[in-house]
């Protein structure tokens, strides 16, 4: 048994009279075990919303949206675009969509609230953005036997207008008709064919849903369209097709991706991330100064010890070893119980749904705790250097200990 082994092990497990540091020990490697924990969680946190709600933005969300330059696509921009997607491989499925925006107001309502309003092709709609399992009602957007068009609301506008299945809406929009009384906005009425409820607010808030004939006489010409709504086979090849699709269409056509279109709020999200760990990870420094403080009460108490194993022979680079291997084993132990604790509890929490959230305020039903191997690798491996940095001045203090200076008194 070598030198380092078995006086740091003695060490790390003092009884009688040093019973206190062995105390002061425990207290260590609980303090960076509750920092490693808390570390853990809190980016499991942050890593669950901003996974889950990219997810939930991809699937509400196209992965690439084609547009045109100042105009709108015509129908000879839209075959050119298609023939394109159609050769493209990891292209799954592509839709026209006419956007807009329009006064909405309900039967009871005096004032219209500003709406988003999006005319889709229900037939191809469903392979590129699949609303069906967030629609309360139907999707059937065609006009009804009375001649009015179903509309598709999001819940929040609708519990706002008081309309619900059924009912009639008023749509004012700001393309002009001519009319006896001059030019004035084109205003339609139309069926509420179902409530879209998807739990993430800016579309159950603002979004209306209509049929693509429709919102085309309302906001642009027959034939015409605002832009080409794509999915990909796999979400992953979002950036290298959006480069080949720039290319291939040219400087006239702009390809915008999910991501870069949301660049902002995910830019946001990983701010959180950094300053959640900085501010967290000040738990573990505070752990580090309780291990700085150990190693010094055991220098302390053992400079007699010291003063024997040096005058035995030992070197300086034996006893700084020895108080090394002491800092880095509490560190070690600590930080793997933190991460055990921390990643079992956040595999608990986020199966059982621990801690809910109001969909009237939060995009999601539940706080995810979301973990992954490289996370908790980066939290481990911080933690053991500020573990091992907070060993360096009391084993070199330890090993700058003269034995006749140590021994004089005992």
């Amino acid at each position: 048994m070598s030198l380092l082994w078995f006086v740091g092990r003695r060490y790390l497990l003092a009884r009688r009279r040093q019973a206190f540091i062995s105390l002061i020990t425990l207290i260590s490697t609980a303090g960076v075990a509750v920092g490693v924990m808390a570390l853990v969680i809190a980016l499991a946190i942050s890593t669950g919303f901003t996974t889950r709600i990219q997810e939930k933005i991809q699937l509400l969300n196209a992965h690439l949206n084609i547009l045109g330059g100042p105009d709108e696509l015509d129908q000879e921009e839209q075959a050119r675009i298609r023939e394109a997607l159609a050769r493209d491989p990891r292209v799954k499925a592509f839709t026209p969509i006419v956007l807009g925006t329009a006064l909405v107001s309900g039967p009871t309502t005096r004032t219209g609230m500003v709406a988003k309003v999006l005319g889709i092709n229900p037939a191809t709609q469903g392979a590129v953005v699949n609303l069906a399992p967030y629609v309360e009602g139907t999707l059937d957007l065609s006009p009804g036997p009375d001649g009015e068009s179903g509309a598709l609301l999001g819940a929040e506008l609708a519990e706002n207008l008081g309309v619900g299945p059924g009912d009639t809406i008023e749509l004012l929009a700001p393309k002009l008709t001519l009319s006896p009384f001059g030019n004035l906005p084109k205003m339609v009425s139309l069926r509420v064919s179902g409530i879209l409820r998807t739990g993430y607010y800016l579309y159950d808030t603002e979004f209306v849903y209509v049929d693509l004939p429709l919102a085309q006489s309302l906001f642009t010409q027959p034939g015409t369209v605002s832009a080409i709504q794509v999915r990909l086979k796999h979400g992953d090849e979002v950036g290298p097709c959006r480069t080949a699709l720039q290319k291939a269409l040219g400087p006239d056509d702009r390809v915008l991706d999910l991501i870069s279109s949301n660049a902002e709020f995910f830019k946001a999200l990983r701010m959180e991330r950094v300053l959640l760990f900085l501010a967290i990870g000040l738990i573990v420094l505070v752990a580090a100064l309780n291990i700085v403080s150990t190693l010094i009460l055991m220098v302390m108490e053992k400079i007699r010890d010291i003063g024997i194993l040096r005058s035995m022979g030992a070197s300086p680079a034996d006893i700084l070893r020895i108080f090394l291997f002491q800092g880095t084993v509490i560190g070690a132990v600590g930080t793997a119980l933190g991460a055990t604790v921390g990643v079992a509890a956040c595999r608990v929490l986020d199966r059982t749904h621990a801690i809910p959230l109001s969909l009237d305020v939060y995009p999601l039903p539940y706080v995810p705790f979301l973990t992954s191997p490289g996370q908790v690798a980066w939290v481990c491996a911080f933690a053991l250097a500020v573990s091992f940095l907070a060993t360096l001045y009391p084993a070199y203090r330890a090993a700058r200990l003269d034995p006749v200076e140590a021994l004089r008194y005992e």
